[in-house]
C-alpha cells in the first residue's frame, strides 16, 4: 500500500523561517569521527520519519549533516587575509624603521595610503559578503524530509541521523543514506568519476555528494557530516571545480618576482652604505624609497576590490557569484555551450497534437491511458514529463486496474526514454525514436523528419511484448512496434533573439547541445539567429574520437550523452577556446564542471547549482550578455590600472639597479651614490598618477573584447612607462653640470625638486597614454589629474621634497624658489620628449611580441 499520498507536501519553509533556524543554537560539539555503536539508531517508517523529541536528541548529540563551507571566506578571513600579508609586513617593517631613524612626519605618508588601502579592501569585501550572502541563502542546497508524517524542506546542514529524506530528480543527496522505498538511478561521476547512471533499490546506499538522474525515492540517514563518504574524499569533490584563473597566476608571479629582487636590494644597499661609511639613518632613507618604490601593493589591493565590485554589480542584477575569478572566465570566453532547455526555450513545453497509429493500437485502452499510466508509475517531473501530464493526466483508479504495474525505468539521459512493463500486456515505451525504434519504417520516418524540421520534438509510443529484466537488459528494439508519435513543441525565450545577437556581435561563438533531435535543435538555433545553425550532427552511436573531431566543425548537436557533452567542451577547449557552459539539468553536471566557467540557472537542478560557478538566480538568460560584459569591464580596467602600478616598479627596479652598477665600480666621483628619492618624493605619483586614477579607471564601463594574456598586455604597458621615468631621471643627472646643479646641499634640494617634478609629469603622460582611446570620461580624469598635480605642488611642494619650482608654479613667490629658465626649459623637453619615448617602446615591444 502506497502511503505517500498521507503526506503533507505543502509543509515547505520559506526563507525567513530559513534564517530563523540557522540562527538557533546548535551544539558546539561536533563529532570528527562518528562511531555509532553506542548510539540509539531509531526505527521509522518513511511516511512517518522523526518526531520533534527524536531530533531534539540528535542535535543534542551532534548527529546532524554540519556542511563544510567551501565557498567565500568568513569576516574573520577577510581581516586577515587583507591585513597579514607579505607587502604590508615588508611596509609596516619600513615604517618602523623610518621612525627609529627619526624620519619626518612626510617620509611616513606612504603609511596612510597604505592603512586606508586595507580600510578600504575589507569594507569592499565585507560588504560584497554580505550582498552575496542574500543570495547564496536562496541558492542554498534544502533537503525534503519526512518528519511527523510530513514533508518539509530544511536547510541540508539541518538533517539528522537516521532522518527520512525524499530524493526526486535533479536533487542531490545530502548524506550516505538506504533506500527505504522506490527506486532511483543515481551518478556518482563527482565522487567516483564513473558517469553511468546506478539504480538504487530498496536496501541500496546512495552516497552524498551524487545526484539523481531519474526516478524518486524514500531514504534513510545512515551518515552525517564528516561520516559521510564524500568527505572522507575532499568536501570540494561533491562541489565545484575553480575555475582557472591567468589574472591570480600572474598575480601571484609578479609577486614572486619583485620579492625575489627584494632582499638582495636590501642587503646591497646596505652593503655599500656601510663601505661607505654613511650614517645608518641616510641607508634606512635611502632603502625605503627603494622598497617603496618596487611593491605595487595598490595593485593587489584594486584587483580584489574590482572583482569584488564586479561580484556585488552582479548580485544586484540577481546572478550569485560562486567564485571571484570566474567573473575573468567570463571575459575571456569566446565559445559558449548551450543547452538549448532553459536557455534558448524557457524550459515549458506542450503537446501540439498526437499522431495515433491505428493499425498497432491495443483493443482495450488509448495512448490517454497508457501514457497517463505510464507518468503515475515513472513519476518523472521533467519538463516533457510535465507537458505530457497536462495534456493525458496521471492514471484513474479503473486505468490502474486495467494496466497493472510490473516495474517501471523512468526517464534517463542515457536511455533518452522511459519504459513501463504493465501485467499481460507487455512493455510500454517512450522517447526519442531513433532510440525506442531500430526501424522506424519510410512513413514514421518521414512524419519525424517534417515534425523535427519545424522545431517539433518528436517523441514516440512503442510496446513490446518482451519484460524489463533489469536496465540494462530491456527488450530487443527489434521487437517493438510504434503505437503513436507525441509532437511537442518548446516555447522560446523572449530574450534569447536580442541575447544571441549580443555574443554574435561580440565575437563569441555558440554553440547548442542537446540531448533532443538535432534537426528540431537546428531549427530553433536558426529562429533565435544562431550562425552555421545549419551545421548539425546527432552523436547517437559515434566514438569519442568521432565527437572531438565534429567538435569544431559542427554548432548544433543532438541526442548528446552526458559524457559526449564533456567530451565536446573539453575537444573545444583544447583548441585554445575558453569555453562556458551554461546548463540546468544533472545531464550538464559533467560539462559544466569540464568547461572554464560554469554557469547554470536557479530553477534548474540542485546538482546543478552546485556545480556551476555562476548561477543566475532570476532563470533570465537574458542577462547573460550584462554577465560577460561586467567580466570584460573588470579585467580591461585592471589590465589599465595594474600598467600604472607596474610602471612605478619597473622605474623603481631599474634606477635601483643603476645605483647599485655606480657603487659597485670603484670610482673617485660616483655620480649617483645613493637611491636618490624618499619616500614622500614619490607620493604625488602615488596619489595623482597612479591611486586616483587606477580606482576610476577600473570602475568605468569597458566592454572591449579581451586580447592577450594578462602579463604580457600589462607589462607593454608597464615597461616603456617605467623607462620613459628612468631616462627622464637619469638625464637630469647626466645633464647636471650643464643645468647649473652644484654638489652641495643646495644643489641637492634642486636635484631632488626637478626629479620629483619630471616624474609626476612623465607619469602623468604615461596615464594620458593608458587612458586612449580617449572618451569624456577619461578627459576628464586626466585633465584634472594635471590640474590637481599643478595645485599640488604649487601649495605643498615641501611635504614632498619639492624646494624649487618653475616660477609659472610660484616659484620665488612663496616659501619655495624658483627654478632657472634653463632648468625649467630642460624639465619642458624631457617631459614632452617621454611621449615619443614611450610610442617608441611599446612599438618595438609589440614588434617582439612581449
Amino acid at each position: 500500500m502506497d502511503y505517500s499520498n498521507n503526506l503533507d507536501n505543502n509543509n515547505v519553509v520559506t526563507i525567513e523561517q530559513m534564517q530563523r533556524q540557522r540562527k538557533k543554537k546548535r551544539p558546539k560539539k561536533i563529532l570528527k569521527t562518528v562511531d555509532l555503536s553506542h548510539i540509539e539508531r531509531y526505527q521509522v517508517e518513511f511516511n512517518v520519519g522523526l518526531d520533534d523529541e527524536q531530533i531534539y536528541k540528535r542535535n543534542e548529540q551532534g548527529l546532524y549533516n554540519k556542511a563544510m563551507d567551501v565557498k567565500g571566506k568568513t569576516y574573520k578571513g577577510i581581516f586577515f587575509s587583507n591585513l597579514f600579508t607579505f607587502f604590508n609586513f615588508l611596509t609596516f617593517g619600513i615604517a618602523v624603521a623610518l621612525l627609529l631613524s627619526g624620519a619626518a612626519a612626510a617620509q611616513l605618508f606612504f603609511m596612510l595610503i597604505i592603512i586606508i588601502n586595507i580600510t578600504l579592501g575589507i569594507w569592499q569585501e565585507c560588504r560584497a559578503k554580505h550582498i552575496v550572502g542574500k543570495l547564496t541563502l536562496v541558492s542554498a542546497p534544502t533537503a525534503t524530509v519526512v518528519r511527523k508524517k510530513s514533508k518539509s524542506s530544511i536547510p541540508i546542514d539541518e538533517v539528522v541521523l537516521d532522518d527520512v529524506i525524499f530524493l526526486t530528480q535533479g536533487k542531490q543527496v545530502p548524506s550516505d543514506s538506504i533506500v527505504i522505498r522506490g527506486e532511483i538511478e543515481v551518478n556518482e561521476a563527482m565522487l567516483t568519476g564513473e558517469s553511468v547512471p546506478i539504480q538504487k533499490k530498496h536496501g541500496d546506499m546512495v552516497l552524498a555528494g551524487s545526484f539523481v538522474s531519474a526516478g524518486n525515492c524514500y531514504a534513510k540517514v545512515e551518515k552525517v557530516g564528516s561520516a559521510n563518504y564524500s568527505e572522507q574524499l575532499a568536501s570540494q569533490a561533491k562541489r565545484y571545480k575553480r575555475p582557472r584563473s591567468e589574472l591570480q597566476n600572474s598575480i601571484r608571479q609578479i609577486i614572486k618576482v619583485v620579492s625575489i629582487f627584494i632582499f638582495p636590494i636590501i642587503v646591497l644597499l646596505m652593503f655599500f652604505g656601510l663601505r661607505d661609511s654613511k650614517p645608518i639613518d641616510d641607508i634606512i632613507f635611502s632603502i625605503s624609497g627603494s622598497i617603496i618604490g618596487m611593491i605595487p601593493a595598490g595593485m593587489f589591493l584594486l584587483t580584489s576590490v574590482a572583482l569584488f565590485v564586479g561580484q556585488s554589480r552582479l548580485a544586484k542584477k540577481h546572478v550569485l557569484v560562486q567564485d571571484l575569478y570566474c567573473i575573468e572566465m567570463l571575459a575571456r570566453v569566446n565559445v559558449l555551450c548551450l543547452d538549448k532547455t532553459g536557455t534558448i526555450t524557457d524550459g515549458t513545453m506542450q503537446v501540439n497534437k498526437v499522431i495515433e497509429i491505428k493499425a498497432n493500437m491495443p483493443e482495450n485502452f488509448g495512448v490517454k491511458e497508457i501514457i497517463s499510466s505510464m507518468l503515475s508509475a515513472t513519476k518523472d517531473n521533467n519538463q516533457t514529463a510535465l507537458s505530457l501530464a497536462e495534456h493525458f493526466g496521471y492514471a484513474s483508479a479503473s486505468t490502474k486496474h486495467v494496466l497493472k504495474l510490473v516495474e517501471a525505468l523512468p526517464f534517463s539521459s542515457q536511455r533518452k526514454m522511459s519504459v513501463v512493463e504493465f501485467e499481460g500486456e507487455g512493455t510500454f515505451f517512450l522517447g526519442a525514436p531513433e532510440f525506442v525504434l531500430k526501424d522506424m519504417g519510410q512513413r514514421l520516418e518521414k512524419l519525424v523528419e517534417d515534425h523535427a524540421n519545424e522545431g517539433f520534438r518528436v517523441l514516440v509510443l512503442a510496446q513490446s511484448s518482451g519484460e524489463i529484466k533489469g536496465s540494462e537488459k530491456l527488450p530487443l528494439s527489434s521487437t517493438r512496434k510504434a503505437l503513436a508519435l507525441i509532437i511537442v513543441e518548446d516555447h522560446i525565450r523572449e530574450d534569447a533573439y536580442g541575447t544571441i545577437e549580443w555574443f554574435k556581435n561580440n565575437n563569441v561563438n555558440v554553440k547548442v547541445i542537446s540531448g533532443d533531435n538535432p534537426i528540431t535543435v537546428s531549427e530553433v538555433a536558426k529562429r533565435v539567429g544562431i550562425e552555421k545553425a545549419e551545421l548539425y550532427l546527432s552523436l547517437h552511436g559515434l566514438s569519442d574520437q568521432e565527437v572531438i573531431e565534429a567538435a569544431s566543425k559542427y554548432t548544433v548537436f543532438g541526442r548528446v550523452t552526458p559524457e559526449q557533452k564533456k567530451l565536446l567542451v573539453k575537444a573545444l577547449k583544447s583548441k585554445g577556446n575558453t569555453v562556458a557552459m551554461t546548463g540546468d539539468g544533472v545531464n550538464d553536471i559533467l560539462a559544466m564542471r569540464e568547461s572554464d566557467c560554469a554557469i547554470s540557472i536557479a530553477s534548474g537542478s540542485e546538482a546543478a547549482r552546485n556545480a556551476s560557478h555562476l548561477v543566475l538566480m532570476d532563470s533570465n538568460f537574458g542577462s547573460m550578455p550584462n554577465v560577460v560584459a561586467e567580466g570584460r569591464r573588470v579585467i580591461n580596467n585592471i589590465q589599465k590600472s595594474s600598467s600604472l602600478f607596474l610602471m612605478k616598479t619597473m622605474m623603481s627596479i631599474g634606477l635601483t639597479a643603476v645605483v647599485l652598477f655606480n657603487l659597485a665600480i670603484p670610482r673617485e666621483n660616483p655620480w649617483m651614490t645613493s637611491y636618490p628619492l624618499y619616500t614622500n618624493n614619490l607620493l604625488p605619483m602615488e596619489l595623482l598618477v597612479i591611486g586616483i586614477p587606477s580606482t576610476f579607471l577600473a570602475l568605468q564601463a569597458n566592454k572591449s573584447i579581451i586580447s592577450g594574456k594578462f602579463i604580457s598586455n600589462v607589462l607593454s604597458q608597464s615597461i616603456p612607462g617605467g623607462f620613459a621615468i628612468l631616462i627622464s631621471i637619469l638625464s637630469i643627472y647626466f645633464f647636471r653640470e650643464q643645468l647649473g646643479i652644484p654638489s652641495d646641499s643646495t644643489g641637492n634640494q634642486v636635484l631632488t625638486s626637478m626629479l620629483v617634478l619630471v616624474i609626476t609629469f612623465t607619469g602623468l603622460i604615461v596615464l594620458f597614454r593608458i587612458s586612449q582611446p580617449l572618451d569624456t570620461f577619461r578627459t576628464v580624469l586626466v585633465v584634472l589629474m594635471v590640474s590637481f598635480s599643478l595645485i599640488i605642488l604649487a601649495l605643498m611642494g615641501d611635504f614632498f621634497g619639492v624646494k624649487y619650482l618653475p616660477t609659472f608654479l610660484g616659484g620665488a613667490e612663496s616659501k619655495n624658489s624658483a627654478l632657472s629658465f634653463t632648468q625649467t626649459t630642460f624639465l619642458f623637453a624631457v617631459i614632452l620628449s617621454s611621449y615619443s619615448v614611450i610610442s617608441l617602446l611599446v612599438t618595438t615591444l609589440k614588434k617582439i611580441k612581449v
